[in-house]
């Protein structure tokens, strides 16, 4: 399978067109101020993106950047090389057929060929001197160069590689590996690697390997956004732990996904991948730049508490991110069209634009008109000078066949319409064959028109029952587009306990003046913590979006119905109570911390009477932790542990009283649902509750014990567990 290069599409269409032009007029000129000169770094995709954009918007002038940068790298001493360099030179060859850089590759990979050959070191780490190697051998051909980019996959995992481990995918021999583990940008370059050396060597092993990996990634740790990467070190996580509020899905990670996904394509023709491409490129691609196209993500949660951690900012103290994503957008025309071997043409992306292929001895014009992501309708006008046989192979993307994304991670609630196409006016059957194509087989001539209606309409999307996370949640979509609740438009600004019912409406209203134009779904909401369960209207916005309006609460994930105990809350914790006077108190859920803020920590205020922290009843945890914090100044006391918390941006937690602590127990730890910890330290397997007994002594339960209540001194050490009501 061969892609129609970036710079023979013309973009046509009121969605991509800008976004990359922005990307081309105002990121990347922005990212050269930044950076100044760019070498062969992390930073080496600023200058990838110029050399994309000096072939496909000569006006910019471009090139002169790109010389200024590749200067200092043709006249350094051969030594001194960087295997982003082979990348780079297979960039200039590809788009400029310029091999200047290239040449001054090869002696540095001649030199690192003989010292594997004679020496036989470790493996060095870094994600992507395999990768690069590849790249080098697509330009030379020299199996050199592929048994290079071979064995760096065959080093890995050896018992003598310095920092072995899961977070660099070197706790085991690549082929022995099959799961999605550690960074996650490492893991989807290795999994690039991998599919590159098998492909090219016709070796199945390394092919196998990378399709198990991709598969655990797939099925079990995706969000619904196309972002992978669940944990706070970049990385993947355990399966269907999927956090919302610490989600980390980064940009990098997820533009080095849709490049895997492209060439799982190139490799085999199918689908399915292009389905996890568009997805991933429509959402946390997109969301990882502002729509002004100046301030960056490297994080793209899927709720926000609005706390401040989510502003995007221009400088960050490592810049990877930013350039991946500049790199990406300069080349995204390239992965609408490709063409096989048998001169099949395929339309992957639905986006207006105009492009050729050479069918035989003639050319076949494709002009199309769509009104994607926005709309169902797309046309593709076809030209030719004379009639041309050929097959149009048109691809129906997995939203519109009952399927969120590939892997059954997801799904819908509701069916869709089918799929509809025609050629001058006349049905043709719209069933996709294995490969998820339509293939339209006929001697085209000019003027031919193919129309094809996709069912783009608001659908709710449900995760696997063993994403707790999403328990009693749906997320909105519009074909490949997620959408959220962010607070200009959530009801009292507050949209992380937002409730929107499954028979709600969910109506698309186009806006010109949203951002340079957007749909829209309008739809109404209530609060879960509102007790009368009185709704509001609410506008959700499309996820990409969101975060260009300042601080502010954001969720995607919104409930379809009032907590229930054992669900996550919103701050991220256990919901474990549920307040059947929440008219009459103000609140209606307690909610606890996932974790413990303490192992070893004093009640505090030892033979000091806190008068007002008797309270023992369910409700009185916050009035007890409010009067210890004002009658003992103990930095490290229990009370001051739960009041100085923030998790998730939620930092209005406190210490629970002994009925509290009780319905916690209850509620989670006797259930099985909550991770508490009932071992470790030796005789300490209690918790504090903030109920005073009197001066010296306060109340704390036995977790490990069924849940007794004790009494001890305040000044011994026990664990601490903070809640919070709302």
């Amino acid at each position: 399978m061969r892609s129609l290069p970036f710079w023979d599409v013309t973009l046509k269409d009121d969605f991509w067109a800008p976004k990359v032009t922005r990307n081309a007029e105002v990121t990347v000129p922005f990212e050269i101020d930044k950076l100044g000169v760019v070498g062969d770094g992390l930073e080496g995709g600023v200058l990838e993106a110029a050399i994309y954009i000096a072939k496909s918007r000569p006006d910019l002038h471009m090139q002169d950047y790109v010389e200024r940068c590749l200067q200092p790298m043709l006249a350094a001493p051969t030594a001194g090389y960087e295997h982003r360099q082979f990348e780079l030179g297979a960039a200039l060859w590809f788009t400029h057929g310029d091999r200047r850089l290239i040449d001054k590759c090869l002696p540095q990979a001649a030199t690192l060929e003989r010292e594997f050959r004679e020496q036989d070191p470790p493996y060095p780490g870094g994600e992507r001197p395999s990768m690069s190697c590849a790249f080098l051998y697509r330009v030379t051909r020299d199996p050199r160069h592929l048994a290079l980019a071979k064995h760096y996959l065959d080093i890995r995992g050896r018992a003598d590689s310095p920092g072995r481990s899961r977070h660099t995918q070197s706790w085991l021999p690549v082929l022995e590996q099959r799961e999605a583990a550690g960074h996650a940008v490492n893991d989807a370059t290795l999994m690039l690697s991998l599919l590159d050396v098998g492909v090219y060597t016709g070796d199945r092993r390394y092919f196998d390997a990378a399709h198990a990996i991709w598969t655990d990634a797939v099925a079990n740790k995706l969000y619904v956004t196309g972002g992978i990467g669940q944990t706070g070190n970049e990385g993947f996580g355990r399966p269907h732990v999927l956090p919302n509020l610490s989600a980390y899905a980064e940009t990098c990670a997820t533009a080095m996904f849709q490049n895997l996904n492209q060439r799982w394509f190139m490799a085999t023709g199918d689908s399915r991948y292009i389905d996890l491409l568009e997805r991933g490129m429509y959402n946390n691609l997109l969301s990882g730049v502002s729509h002004s196209g100046d301030h960056f993500f490297y994080v793209n949660r899927l709720a926000s508490a609005g706390d401040g951690r989510d502003e995007r900012w221009q400088h960050a103290s490592l810049e990877c991110c930013p350039p991946n994503l500049v790199r990406f957008l300069a080349s995204m025309p390239g992965m609408i069209y490709a063409q096989d071997q048998a001169g099949a043409i395929h339309v992957n992306l639905y986006v207006s634009s105009e492009a050729s292929f050479a069918v035989g001895d003639g050319t076949l014009r494709l002009a199309v008109d769509s009104q994607m992501p926005w709309r169902g309708r797309t046309w593709i006008k076809l030209g030719a000078t004379t009639p041309l046989q050929a097959t149009l192979r048109l691809r129906i993307p997995c939203w519109a066949r009952d399927e969120p994304a590939p892997g059954n991670l997801y799904r819908y609630m509701d069916r869709a319409k089918p799929v509809v196409i025609s050629v001058n006016g006349a049905a043709v059957s719209a069933q996709p064959d294995r490969l998820g194509y339509v293939a339209i087989e006929r001697e085209w001539r000019d003027g031919d028109i193919v129309a094809i209606d996709l069912p783009v309409a608001p659908r709710r999307i449900v995760a696997d029952a063993r994403v707790h996370e999403t328990a009693r949640c749906a997320a909105i979509s519009l074909g490949p587009m997620v959408y959220g609740a962010e607070w200009p438009e959530a009801p009292g600004r507050k949209a992380l306990d937002l409730v929107v019912a499954p028979d709600a409406p969910l109506t698309p209203r186009f806006d010109a003046g949203f951002m340079g134009g957007a749909m829209l779904i309008d739809t109404v909401a209530h609060h879960a913590a509102d007790p009368s369960g009185k709704t509001a209207k609410l506008t959700l916005i499309p996820y990409h979006l969101w975060a260009n309006r300042g601080a502010g609460e954001m969720n995607t994930w919104l409930l379809t119905a009032d907590y229930e105990v054992g669900d996550v809350g919103p701050a991220g914790g256990l919901i474990f109570h549920k307040n059947p006077n929440a008219a009459r108190d103000g609140w209606r859920y307690l909610e606890a911390m996932p974790f413990d803020q303490s192992q070893s920590a004093k009640w505090g205020c030892f033979r000091n009477d806190v008068t007002g922290a008797k309270g023992t009843a369910i409700g009185t945890g916050e009035r007890n932790t409010s009067e210890m914090l004002a009658s003992c100044d103990e930095p490290a006391s229990a009370a001051r542990l739960c009041a100085t918390l923030s998790f998730n941006g939620v930092s209005d937690w406190f210490l629970p009283s002994r009925d509290e602590l009780t319905a916690m127990y209850q509620a989670l730890k006797a259930t099985g649902i909550g991770d508490f910890r009932d071992a470790g330290m030796v005789d300490n397997c209690e918790y504090w509750t903030s109920s005073q007994n009197d001066t010296d002594m306060a109340t704390h339960i036995d977790f490990a014990d069924a849940g007794r209540v004790h009494g001890d001194d305040k000044d011994y050490p026990r664990r601490v567990r903070a809640i919070r009501a709302f």
